[in-house]
């Protein structure tokens, strides 16, 4: 269920006057954790964080450093999500991106682009060692595999297709 900013203004109100967390995600049709959250950022931040969401939120490539790399140190993506009011799962995300393609994995904003394909890095002034080479060159090699066993399977098929005699209805 879509949580608008009366509904959270009512769970916070609910859960301050001790109604139990189980009872309130009961009634809102969500979960336990969805509660915690909100109280959490009402705690800390009071209501800034609980308005609807007008449009997605815009952040910069350093920005997403600064969080990536404080997670990287040990703190959680939950903790840090919360100072911000970012979700954890967006944080989650830029580092996923940058494990596997740095800070350019960061500047690149994938709204819209076609998720299956991992975005390729933009700066090369760092030369790429042996090792990142050959993990380059073995999913390059897969991937053509795949492509290969598709295009065998597809022209199996026209094949199949064409050898069958052309069956017409008889009236």
């Amino acid at each position: 269920m879509k949580l608008y900013y009366k509904d959270k203004l009512k769970i916070i109100e609910m859960y301050e006057i001790g109604i139990t967390q189980v009872s309130i995600s009961k009634q809102y049709e969500v979960s336990i954790s969805t509660i915690e959250r909100i109280v959490s950022l009402y705690n800390k931040h009071g209501f800034k964080y609980l308005r609807d969401k007008s449009k997605n939120s815009r952040y910069t490539a350093e920005f997403k450093l600064e969080l990536v790399q404080r997670v990287l140190s040990g703190e959680s993506k939950s903790f840090v999500g919360l100072e911000y009011g970012i979700n954890a799962g967006t944080i989650y995300a830029w580092c996923e991106r940058y494990n596997d393609l740095g800070y350019n994995g960061l500047k690149q904003d994938l709204r819209g682009a076609h998720m299956s394909k991992k975005p390729k890095p933009t700066d090369l002034t760092k030369p790429a060692t042996n090792e990142d080479e050959i993990k380059r060159l073995e999913e390059e090699n897969e991937q053509l595999k795949m492509e290969i066993d598709l295009l065998k399977k597809l022209n199996a098929l026209v094949r199949q297709r064409k050898e069958q005699p052309n069956k017409k209805k008889l009236k």
